[in-house]
């Protein structure tokens, strides 16, 4: 069943249809929330907080204006930024994100294990230099590079022009480089930061 469908059911009061938007969608939310959050009660909190806000104002989606994951996104964003300026985030590895199911989507790794050691091995050190990049800049390094939005979307997101985003993201990717020099910019190009017409 489509989102559309189940929307109507779930406008109409249909409990199931709401239970079926909420598991469809939560597990995105989810990542999404942690990754900006990079705590796992705030997170849960945050998604919770937007499906709440979604279901009382269900009515108001407008799919003419996107798919109802760009609609609860905006919602998201919006309330882990609230929720990041009343408290400030602890560092955290990635070895925790996996650990709850919850790690970045990446492209599969290649089926030698020490192949998938080596690139576990890059994200985690990209991981960590992440969180001492600023956080403007490591929002839209996050919804770039971990989410795939366009810098259009991204400016929408975080309430800029999409000219201020694309500086965010390319002030991010000079403080990766500066904070990555220990390990090398290899690292950075692996975990998909930096791509190839990117370089230079």
């Amino acid at each position: 069943m489509t989102d559309a469908k189940i929307i109507a059911r779930a406008i109409a009061g249909d409990e199931a249809a709401r239970r079926a938007l909420y598991e469809a969608h939560y597990a995105a939310a989810f990542r999404l929330a942690y990754l900006l959050l990079q705590d796992t009660c705030d997170a849960e909190e945050v998604v919770q907080d937007a499906f709440v806000y979604v279901f009382r104002n269900l009515r108001r989606y407008d799919p003419q204006r996107g798919f109802f994951w760009v609609w609860l996104r905006v919602i998201l964003v919006s309330r882990c930024r609230n929720k990041r300026r009343r408290k400030r985030p602890a560092t955290v590895s990635l070895e925790t994100l996996a650990a709850i199911g919850q790690s970045p989507a990446d492209p599969e790794p290649a089926n030698d294990p020490a192949s998938m050691l080596e690139l576990q091995g890059k994200r985690q050190a990209m991981w960590e230099v992440l969180q001492g990049v600023s956080v403007g800049a490591r929002d839209a390094l996050v919804l770039r590079y971990y989410e795939g939005l366009p810098y259009a979307e991204i400016a929408e997101l975080l309430g800029c022009s999409p000219d201020a985003a694309r500086a965010r993201v390319a002030h991010g990717k000079v403080q990766l480089r500066r904070l990555l020099a220990e390990v090398g910019e290899g690292t950075m190009r692996e975990a998909g930061f930096v791509r190839p017409v990117e370089v230079g």
